[in-house]
């Protein structure tokens, strides 16, 4: 049963780092082009009873033509706030893959998923 255990978490953190650098992976490859944006709205939405937010901002992208991006980070606050303005990245070429850039956010994730993984796999080779 342990090593039952084991394995799931090994292939849930194995899975999360995956999906992570699936999305991270076109900043990777590709230039990454920065520049500001402002916030016109949130879209809310409910889960359990919370009202959750996620900022929606709107930037020029290489051609000029305007362009309105939602960003993944859902908080249980509308930050940034309605006329913000923040700095954005994309990869060059994909303004639709524009984020907010949260680097210790981003750090501490893949820190995490990553320590899990490692100390999974050492746990099931029988070496941790």
């Amino acid at each position: 049963m342990e090593t039952l255990l084991l394995w799931i978490g090994l292939a849930a953190s194995g899975a999360g780092l995956a999906l992570a650098l699936r999305r991270d992976l076109p900043f990777l490859r590709n230039p990454v082009r920065r520049t500001s944006a402002v916030i016109v709205r949130h879209e809310l939405r409910r889960k359990g009873g919370a009202m959750l937010y996620t900022p929606i901002f709107r930037f020029l992208d290489e051609t000029g033509q305007p362009v309105e991006v939602r960003d993944r980070l859902v908080t249980p606050f509308p930050t940034p706030v309605i006329g913000e303005r923040l700095g954005i990245a994309h990869p060059q070429g994909m303004p639709h893959r524009a984020r907010i850039p949260y680097p210790v956010f981003r750090a501490l994730f893949y820190g995490l998923f990553g320590y899990a993984f490692v100390v999974l796999v050492l746990a099931v080779t029988g070496q941790g």
